[in-house]
């Protein structure tokens, strides 16, 4: 069934919303959604003033400049925009998913802002500011992990993706530690496994009885 006009507006304000509180600039909200700037600010803030400000995004050449850290995370939320959009969503709502999927994973202040993650994923699929891709997302050969390059930079093959950089300095980099620490894996009480609790206690019983 044909959407209508309303229906596709109300959509794009819903957008516009999940993008602003995620801390979007109007302008990559306006690529977004189609909507124009008079409106955006008209419907989401006081006044001009109010509005979201700064300057945007340096152009992907920062990625190839970013020090490993920032790497690893521009692979992560491309990445992730990849997985969302994998499963039927349309550009938009998986940037949005991703970028929120992203921030749960931080465990202090985001290093990608959504306006950066907007400038990633148009350079990686060639739309909303670029008309070609200029990135790809590649397999590591070693550790399996997705990281972003130039389409055909294959240099890892050599000298490692950036997660594999990142694990290899992990033991002697404080920074790289602070960013990445170690989560402890949680203790579950055996009454929060239900059904399970009483098949573990089983697979023992069953353990001691070949023992003995």
């Amino acid at each position: 069934m044909e959407t209508t006009y309303v229906e596709r507006h109300i959509k794009a304000l819903s957008v516009a919303k999940a993008c602003f509180e995620l801390g979007a600039r109007v302008k990559t909200v306006c690529h977004l959604t189609g909507l124009n700037r008079h409106e955006l600010v008209r419907l989401f803030f006081i006044d001009e003033r109010s509005a979201p400000r700064g300057r945007p995004p340096d152009s992907i050449e920062w990625y190839h400049h970013a020090n490993l850290i920032e790497q690893v995370d521009a692979s992560l939320v491309t990445a992730l925009f990849e997985r969302v959009s994998a499963l039927g969503f349309p550009p938009p709502d998986a940037l949005i998913g991703a970028y929120r999927l992203y921030r749960e994973r931080c465990t202090s202040a985001t290093r990608i802002s959504f306006d950066r993650a907007f400038d990633l994923v148009s350079a990686l699929r060639g739309m909303w500011l670029k008309r070609t891709a200029e990135f790809a997302l590649h397999d590591c050969p070693v550790c399996r992990s997705h990281y972003l390059a130039s389409p055909g930079d294959h240099s890892a093959k050599l000298h490692g993706c950036p997660f594999c950089k990142l694990v290899k300095r992990y033991r002697c980099d404080t920074r790289i530690q602070a960013a990445f620490p170690i989560r402890a894996i949680p203790i579950v009480p055996p009454e929060a496994l239900g059904l399970l609790s009483a098949f573990l206690y089983v697979s023992d019983v069953a353990d001691d009885s070949l023992l003995s």
